[in-house]
Formats: C-alpha cells, sequence, structure tokens
C-alpha cells in the first residue's frame, strides 16, 4: 500500500513540478521582461498597473483602501512639516529680535568707547598742557646761563621742545649761552619746524 501511496504522491508532485516548470515560470519571465522592456520605453508599468487594478471590483477596493490611507498619511505628515516650518520661523523671529538688540548693544558700546576714547585724549591734552606750562614757567624763571647749562647735557629733540614753549627773548638769551656750534643747529631746527 505504501507503494501506491507514494507513486500518486509522486504523480501529484511530479504534475506540480511540471506546471512551475513550463507554465508557471516561463510566464513569470514573460511579464518581467515585458514589464523590462515597456520601462524603457518610459511607460510607467506599476502606474499602469494599478490603474487596470482599479477597474478590476475587488482590487478596486485594496488600491481604494490603499489611497486613502496614503491620502491621510500625506496630510499627517504635511502638517507635522507645517507645524515644525511654523516652529522654525517662530525661532527665527526670536533670533532676529535678538540680533537686533544685540547690534544697538554693540552700537551703544562703540559710542560709549569713542566718547571714553575722547575723554582720555583731552585729559592727555590737558595733562600735557600743563606740563608744558609747568616746563614754560620753570625755564622762563631760571637764569638763561642755567638755562643752557642744563640745555647742553639734552637732545636737540628735547631742548628744541623746551625753546619753543619759551618767549622770544628767553629764547634767544638762553641761544646766547649755549656754544655757537649748538645754537646754530637749533636755530635750523627752530626755522625747519615753523616752515
Amino acid at each position: 500500500m505504501k507503494t501506491g501511496e507514494l507513486m500518486k504522491q509522486n504523480e501529484k508532485s511530479s504534475k506540480f513540478v511540471w506546471f512551475l516548470l513550463v507554465i508557471a515560470v516561463p510566464a513569470v519571465f514573460a511579464v518581467t521582461v515585458f514589464g523590462i522592456v515597456l520601462s524603457f520605453m518610459g511607460v510607467n508599468v506599476m502606474e499602469e498597473a494599478k490603474n487596470t487594478g482599479k477597474k478590476i471590483p475587488i482590487i478596486k477596493n485594496v488600491f481604494t483602501e490603499e489611497t486613502t490611507t496614503v491620502t491621510s498619511s500625506n496630510e499627517n505628515t504635511e502638517m507635522q512639516w507645517k507645524a515644525k516650518f511654523d516652529e522654525q520661523e517662530d525661532y527665527i523671529k526670536i533670533l532676529t529680535a535678538d540680533l537686533q538688540k544685540k547690534e544697538k548693544e554693540v552700537t551703544t558700546l562703540k559710542s560709549d568707547i569713542a566718547l571714553l576714547e575722547k575723554q582720555v585724549e583731552d585729559a592727555e591734552t590737558s595733562v600735557k598742557a600743563d606740563e608744558n606750562e609747568q616746563l614754560k614757567k620753570l625755564y622762563e624763571a631760571m637764569p638763561a646761563k642755567d638755562a643752557a647749562a642744563v640745555m647742553t647735557e639734552m637732545n636737540n629733540n628735547d631742548v628744541l621742545r623746551i625753546l619753543t614753549l619759551l618767549q622770544e627773548e628767553t629764547q634767544a638769551a638762553i641761544l646766547a649761552k649755549l656754544d655757537a656750534k649748538r645754537a646754530a643747529e637749533l636755530t635750523v631746527l627752530m626755522t625747519n619746524n615753523s616752515l
């Protein structure tokens, strides 16, 4: 009995194998090649299959449900992206307002720095003027002979700076007490500076 059952089973499986090898595999191969050829020709095979499937009543329900699901999914995704976009726009507005505030602060700080620099410059000018005034009083109060003795130890730039502070009579008296060569150098320097 077992041999008979085996033979029936072999017969059934050989029919199935025959069906696969003779009909199913060549049909799948032919459909695949046909789909590839249509794709090369510019036909959207999947879209055409869906359109054809929508005309068949049972398959139509599957595509309708799928389309509804895809549509609602697309709407949800679109709403999520819109919410993210709106959120990013709000964040950009906040950052822009913050940037404008910082720019105003920078402008204010720059004007404060300019004002402080002007005050420092004015203070330095005032201090220098006070120092020059004291130096002028000191050398004008000093006898010309003593002033000339001090100036022989100084370089020409320092002597020239002091002489330009003094009145012409005091300048002449000091130059007269200096060595003739040094007095000539200083006179040339004073002439060049006055031009």
